[in-house]
């Protein structure tokens, strides 16, 4: 049996070291963690048992993931030895491992931190060559934070030598315990400097956090005192294209908000494009998440004309009270857009019955969480819609007729504006491994609403005063250890309780977040289900500017139709597509989609806060 004794002389040589060999302040969001190979001892002999010492350096405030192969977050931390005729390898030896909760109330975690000691005990072959040998091992390991996790390092190779000897004098070796001890409190993860030349240098500008526009942007972005940020320039070509909006060809600038060890936490953008239907058009798109389930989106923009204008803000915050047990979530809408398209209502809509309308809206929502478990968030709240529909956009005249022309649509509820407010109840079950850009977990919400119906002008005789609506949507996501392959299925239910509701409020599918072969609003009904399976993999990992870049590839199936009590009427939609998504982790990404569907081929995407 083999016999323990303790690691601090072999840790002493271990980190004297690292300290001789790196700075202390070296590591950076490319390679977080300092790993070192070494053997017990230099010299062994035939039948001899020995081991290897892997150590793991984890900077202050990251985690290692548990040996486990399940464990997903941070993903499992796997070992795997080159066969080698020479040695006969045992199972690595990990310490136990920490027992950490993941915000906010997401259950608990088996982490590794600090210095962390990983033994491979081994046996000499009796046959094995004399002489120095090399040892091959490969490590997989996602380097962790609690608000979730940065690229996965897959395969990391290490080497270590051994020299094999005839014979030697010396005292039974006794193999040691794995262990965990604190890191040095220097020990952090800073950000990777670029030297670039002129003029991309003055591009790329880096502020004096001095000096006043780094103070109000780290107010803007909810940065607490002593956050240790600092804001970085960034120019960026704009082009997008869909089939409501049209073509967009611009340029923005855009200001990061970037931590001490490189991760960007948020983003202040500036662009001005010109697009085919709206003309010259500026906008303005804020997204900070300075903590685990606090943060927000703001986006704002004007056309030339006028006509197109729109603001939008989205704050998430679970994080208030005595051990984060309460939280909100709030979401304003005001603004109009004239290149809102109409086909009419039921899935046997097809693109032949397209109109344009100017939807112009003035809406928001409150809803009020309380967390009384791990997982279970349960929520009341409510919401306002007012919705006028006007003629559309003077660049689509005699293109396509205006919707609000159409004597086929002349009975549409809504079809002359209403005001829709409601009150509901929320419950959601998360299980995800992170709240951006999740690799493992399960996640459920239920909303049941009850609305009324005000300032309609009645066009249709069956209109009503109020009615309710129940949303259900699933997401599951599965991933492999490496976290190279990630499997999202979704599934999503809206039913409401009568047909006859404003149409801008029935069930709707198309868009970046369902079916994206169909731009947003493509098809309305009385209830809508809707399911997809998306498989994500990572093609590329790049650092650009220090920052690192996760690039996945991502073919997905999209199903689903709209109906009413008497079941489809119409096409049941199955479409395929490819999806593109640079994802700076943990929290922002830039996502482009590309779907065929009956109406031929359609983009979605745009810059978020990923799922």
């Amino acid at each position: 049996m083999m016999q323990y004794f303790s690691l601090k002389k072999l840790l002493l040589i271990i980190l004297f070291s690292f300290y001789t060999t790196s700075s202390l302040y070296s590591q950076t969001v490319e390679k977080p963690f300092l790993i070192k190979l070494n053997p017990l001892e230099r010299n062994v002999i035939r039948g001899e048992n020995s081991a290897l010492i892997l150590t793991v350096m984890v900077p202050n405030g990251f985690w290692l993931g548990d040996n486990d192969p399940a464990a997903r977050a941070p993903a499992a931390t796997i070992i795997k030895m080159s066969p080698s005729n020479n040695f006969y390898f045992e199972k690595a030896n990990f310490p136990k491992p920490k027992v950490k909760g993941i915000p906010v109330h997401l259950g608990y975690t088996h982490i590794f931190e600090g210095v962390v000691n990983i033994v491979i005990p081994f046996t000499v072959a009796k046959n094995a060559v004399l002489g120095k040998q090399t040892i091959k091992l490969n490590i997989t390991y996602t380097p962790g934070l609690n608000a979730g996790h940065l690229s996965t390092h897959i395969a990391e190779v290490y080497l270590t030598k051994i020299n094999i000897i005839a014979s030697k004098i010396s005292d039974k070796i006794n193999i040691p315990n794995p262990s965990m001890d604190p890191v040095p409190k220097g020990f952090i993860v800073a950000e990777k400097k670029v030297d670039l030349p002129e003029p991309i240098k003055t591009m790329f500008y880096r502020w004096n956090e001095d000096s006043p526009l780094p103070k109000f942007l780290h107010w803007l972005f909810v940065d607490p005192d002593n956050h240790g940020k600092h804001i970085q320039t960034v120019w960026t070509p704009f082009v997008g294209s869909t089939q409501n909006n049209g073509q967009s060809i611009g340029a923005g600038v855009g200001l990061m908000n970037v931590t001490r060890e490189g991760i960007m936490t948020g983003t202040f953008q500036v662009r001005a494009y010109h697009n085919e239907y709206a003309g010259a058009t500026v906008a303005m798109d804020i997204v900070s998440c300075p903590a685990a389930y606090f943060n927000y989106e703001f986006s704002a923009q004007i056309s030339e004309d006028g006509k197109n204008k729109h603001l939008e803000f989205h704050h998430e915050n679970l994080t208030l009270g005595k051990d984060d047990r309460f939280g909100y979530e709030l979401g304003l809408n005001i603004g109009q857009d004239s290149r809102y398209r109409f086909f009419g209502i039921g899935a046997g809509t097809i693109e032949e019955d397209e109109t344009n309308y100017t939807h112009q809206e003035y809406g928001g929502f409150l809803d009020f969480y309380w967390l009384p478990k791990d997982h279970i968030r349960i929520g009341i709240g409510g919401r306002i819609k007012t919705v006028d529909v006007l003629e559309g956009a003077d660049r689509l005249k005699g293109v396509l007729p205006y919707t609000i022309n159409q004597a086929k649509f002349a009975s549409v509820a809504g079809i002359k504006g209403a005001t829709v407010v409601g009150e509901r109840l929320n419950f959601v079950y998360d299980s995800r491994n992170s709240e951006f850009t999740p690799s493992s977990g399960f996640y459920a919400k239920a909303v049941a609403e009850y609305n009324q119906i005000t300032d309609q002008i009645v066009t249709n005789p069956n209109s009503i005063s109020n009615y309710g609506k129940f949303t259900l949507e699933m997401r599951k996501y599965i991933s492999t250890v490496d976290q190279k392959i990630t499997l999202l299925l979704r599934n999503s239910w809206t039913f409401t309780t009568d047909e006859n509701i404003p149409f801008f409020d029935l069930a709707t599918l198309g868009g970046q977040y369902d079916i994206r072969a169909f731009d947003t609003g493509r098809f309305y009904g009385q209830h809508s289900v809707f399911a997809s399976a998306e498989l994500r993999y990572v093609v590329m990992q790049m650092i650009f500017m220090g920052f690192p870049v996760d690039i996945e590839m991502a073919p997905f199936i999209d199903t689903g139709q709209v109906f009413n009590s008497d079941g489809i009427n119409g096409r049941f939609n199955v479409t395929a597509g490819m999806s593109v998504r640079i994802l700076m982790r943990p929290n922002i990404g830039i996502i482009a989609n590309a779907a065929v569907g009956q109406d031929g081929l359609v983009f979605t995407g745009g810059v978020n806060l990923p799922f």
